[in-house]
């Protein structure tokens, strides 16, 4: 048993769970996950429920199987027995809802857990504003790509609260997908004026790509590529080098489209079976490619960094090998 532990018993012997409670939380930044547990489990046993919603918050985020997919929710039912009103413990089962693809019941904890400020217990004071739930179940709608249900939903955070540098990220970003380009720009440019971010680039492109300026439009999925190593989201990355590949092929530099068409086809191919929109992209890449390359004005280089030897060189290189082979049989190998 490790010594942690067995400090964490002399502070539950004293009922001093708030210091048992930072000890795991210091293990566990120690990776040293067994005593982190355990700790957390002694905790459980003593009714305190901080430490019920940490081993949950533990699955949801940490454990490379989320607990078999369960992503802490059990845990977060085990406290909500307890303390129903909890804010906190309701947005967190309404995470775990949505990582099991239930997305209506996910939204309808959300609603719930707004609903509950109205007469949160006093005990537990929610380490989130309401303002940040609201914001919270518009993420959740554009992560499910309800971008309508989204919008609507930004038209009244912003009635409530007014406009702030995400939602008009997110606005612009929703604005975009539900055709309205123009009007994009607008809170797209208000954002970025505060924060660069990827997203804000990836929608400002896309809003330029539809108006179809693609110089423009080319500039911004070139910024997109310049933090493509941050972030793992292959439809995210997929969009911008697919869509630089068709700017450049609408500005008439097909030498340049081959280069991040090559980049999109290869991205692809190192994800084996695919989803049916990007399975489209990477046909989509593929004939346009095959278009660029059958006008025979274009090289592709990627294809020339490829060398062979020459059919004599590769008789002579064939001839030294089963010399070499016959030698080492020769000798005992």
């Amino acid at each position: 048993m490790s010594d942690a532990i067995e400090t964490a018993k002399l502070y539950i012997e004293d009922e001093n769970y708030e210091e048992a409670f930072k000890l795991a939380k210091k293990r566990h930044g120690k990776d040293d996950v067994e005593s982190y547990l355990t700790i957390i489990d002694l905790l459980i046993e003593k009714d305190y429920l901080i430490a019920l919603e940490e081993k949950g918050l533990y699955y949801q985020y940490y454990d490379e199987t989320h607990d078999n997919g369960d992503f802490g929710e059990k845990y977060f039912d085990q406290y909500l027995e307890k303390q129903p009103r909890s804010i906190n413990v309701i947005c967190d089962k309404a995470l775990s809802r949505f990582n099991k693809n239930k997305i209506d019941e996910a939204l309808e904890y959300m609603d719930k857990a707004e609903e509950k400020y109205k007469s949160y217990s006093p005990i537990e004071k929610p380490r989130i504003s309401k303002k940040e739930v609201i914001m919270g179940k518009i993420e959740l709608l554009i992560q499910a790509k309800r971008y309508d249900d989204a919008l609507k939903s930004l038209d009244k955070y912003e009635s409530q609260f007014g406009g702030d540098t995400k939602s008009d990220l997110y606005k612009g970003q929703m604005l975009q997908k539900n055709g309205k380009n123009n009007e994009a720009l607008e809170y797209l440019d208000k954002s970025l004026l505060n924060e660069d971010t990827l997203i804000g680039f990836n929608a400002k492109g896309d809003a330029l790509y539809e108006l179809h300026e693609y110089k423009d439009a080319l500039k911004f999925y070139n910024n997109c590529i310049d933090y493509e190593k941050q972030v793992d989201d292959l439809e995210l990355i997929t969009n911008f080098n697919y869509k630089a590949a068709f700017c450049c092929v609408k500005l008439g530099n097909d030498s340049e489209a081959i280069k991040y068409l090559n980049k999109t086809i290869n991205l692809l191919n190192e994800h084996g079976r695919l989803p049916k929109d990007l399975e489209a992209i990477y046909q989509k890449c593929s004939f346009e490619k095959e278009r660029i390359m059958k006008t025979g004005e274009v090289k592709d280089q990627e294809f020339k960094k490829t060398r062979f030897f020459s059919a004599r060189t590769s008789i002579i290189l064939l001839i030294i090998i089963l010399i070499f082979y016959v030698i080492l049989k020769m000798i005992g190998y």
